[in-house]
């Protein structure tokens, strides 16, 4: 129930991209191109795990008792960079597609590291952040759509209405519950 509960708060109630802020301006520059390329989704889904897993491990066993953990950013960025080039070097020999992608997931393993408790909180907070990006990129993606028309770039009449839209889904996310800030606000 723990990990339902936490699940529910880091996708909806404290969500990743609306409350902390992660990948706004990446999910708001998403092309259509990149949707249906189901390797980009694989690819940064698995090395956010798998990054999240050795992180947690490294942080935990190793920075913790050598009380360093300071430098767990570091560490994590290492692990990223390394499980990140591993499989876009694997992606382009066998599909031969771009995948590229590092500032969401560096900043997804970051924040489920620095809030978990264990590897399994660790993955919790993982889905929640990518359920919470999975939840309103149709939602960006129609905004841009509707806002850049014939394949223009996005623009700051795109960025001014599309921080209109996110303030207005964060009001009502927060009309909600007035204690979103709050934890224990699933209970």
């Amino acid at each position: 129930m723990l990990y339902l509960e936490t699940f529910l708060y880091y996708t909806f109630f404290a969500s990743a991209v609306l409350f902390y802020g992660i990948g706004i301006s990446r999910v708001g520059e998403f092309g259509i191109i990149k949707i249906p390329n189901i390797f980009f989704f694989i690819k940064n889904i698995a090395s956010i795990y798998i990054c999240a897993i050795l992180s947690w491990i490294i942080t935990s066993k190793i920075l913790l008792p050598l009380r360093i953990t300071e430098i767990f950013p570091l560490i994590v960025f290492l692990i990223l960079v390394s499980v990140s080039t591993f499989f876009e070097c694997l992606g382009r020999l066998t599909t031969n597609k771009l995948s590229t992608e590092f500032i969401i997931s560096y900043i997804i393993v970051f924040l489920s590291i620095a809030e978990s408790s264990s590897w399994v909180n660790t993955l919790v907070i993982c889905t929640g952040i990518i359920c919470s990006i999975g939840i309103l990129s149709p939602f960006i993606i129609t905004l841009r759509q509707r806002l850049c028309n014939n394949g223009q770039k996005v623009n700051q009449k795109f960025y001014s209405i599309f921080f209109i839209f996110l303030a207005v889904v964060l009001l009502i996310f927060s009309v909600f519950d007035i204690s979103w800030l709050n934890p224990g606000v699933l209970r």
